[in-house]
């Protein structure tokens, strides 16, 4: 995950996210765009003119890196965005520029989903207190509030946070009007569409040693799935946004109870969200990931998927010169994988960095991202 002013893995942290394409589709206006989604969100569709229209992804982690008005001509149906870009109120994209977002550019019809970790805090929001900490960057204990655990090794200034203390879950939701400006609130006031969730494998940190297995499992599942829960409430019910979109990212695994069979809490789940995003999925960076580890969240996934939720796929397979053969080889595969489970593909650049809209529109390349026509995620269920 790349966070605001560090380069680093991606878990969506400084986030921007989902789908664009660089096409431009009826001169810049919407005439001759094709507007047929897939009601699952996945695969194309056959359109009037007898071309194949895909849903396309752009997952970009660092806003400075980027302006506005370039994702604004980008021709892409989803983007998952950092509401902040610089993590703080003070940075945070206004409703305007939220609605150019999802209106403007060639083709329009865009769904904007905000980043919100909500398994780790990040030192640099505004809900944290440098205080807290000691002199090594420590919780001191009796100062730092309850819900806040210890520093994540690989990404200095986050922390684990017990994420269902509510403490913590009053930081993040807010006020049924939106006055205390929570980093929901902000959310919802700015006018997303909905949220992009981070660290929901936050349930499996504190159910395992290296979290001194604080909670079982089943009690780490039963509360995660309550908070997003709590999440999705809040916006659809609380604040008056029926339509509000959940997307938890990776996870996927938290559908199954302690057996591996789905429960009472899988359908909990996923009545309260909208899809899922999944990183890493056929690819580890440029390696292959082992079949029997595709395999299995694959499982999961495509559970998402036949439920009617949009399963959004990056895996990190670009390396150096993006026109090199063993890039275009990787391309086309994971192209070819993710198309054939219905899932929204998204090929990223392997340093993970996530600062630039990556397209892959030369003659030499097998696979174009984004696709040449437009489609709206949104008219299709």
């Amino acid at each position: 995950m790349t966070r605001i002013g560090a380069a680093g893995r991606c878990r969506a942290a400084c986030a921007w996210l989902v789908a664009a394409a660089l096409a431009w589709c009826g001169a810049g206006t919407n005439s001759g765009c094709a507007r047929t989604a897939p009601a699952d969100g996945g695969s194309g569709v056959e359109q009037p003119d007898d071309t194949q229209v895909e849903s396309s992804l752009l997952y970009v982690l660092q806003p400075e890196e980027l302006t506005t008005e370039e994702l604004v001509a980008a021709a892409f149906e989803w983007l998952v965005l950092e509401p902040s870009r610089n993590g703080l109120p003070s940075g945070e994209l206004a409703a305007g520029e939220i609605t150019d977002l999802r209106t403007g550019g060639p083709c329009g019809g865009k769904v904007v989903l905000a980043y919100l970790s909500i398994g780790e805090a990040e030192s640099y929001r505004s809900y944290f207190d440098p205080e807290w900490l000691d002199d090594d960057g420590a919780p001191i204990a009796g100062v730092a509030p309850a819900w806040l655990g210890p520093a994540n090794p690989d990404f200095p200034g986050d922390f684990k946070v017990r994420y269902w203390d509510p403490g913590w879950q009053s930081l993040i939701l807010g006020t049924p009007d939106g006055s205390e400006a929570t980093p929901l609130d902000r959310i919802l006031n700015a006018g997303f569409d909905g949220v992009y969730l981070d660290i929901v494998d936050a349930y499996d940190f504190w159910s395992s040693a290296e979290g001194g297995n604080e909670l079982t499992r089943r009690e780490a599942r039963e509360r995660m799935i309550a908070w997003v829960g709590a999440i999705a409430a809040y916006a659809r019910q609380t604040r008056g946004a029926p339509e509000f979109l959940v997307f938890p990212q990776n996870a996927a695994d938290i559908l199954a109870d302690d057996d591996g069979g789905f429960d009472v809490l899988t359908e909990e789940y996923l009545a309260a969200v909208d899809g899922i995003g999944i990183e890493d999925l056929f690819y580890d960076e440029t390696s292959a990931q082992p079949d029997d580890e595709t395999q299995y969240v694959l499982e999961y996934l495509r559970e998402f998927g036949r439920r009617g939720k949009t399963v959004l796929v990056t895996d990190y397979v670009l390396a150096g010169d993006a026109a090199s053969e063993g890039n275009t080889l990787r391309a086309q595969e994971f192209y070819q994988r993710v198309r054939a489970e219905g899932f929204v593909p998204y090929a990223a650049q392997s340093d993970r960095d996530l600062d630039e809209v990556v397209t892959l529109s030369r003659p030499e390349w097998p696979v174009s991202q984004p696709p040449e026509a437009c489609l709206d995620p949104r008219s299709g269920g």
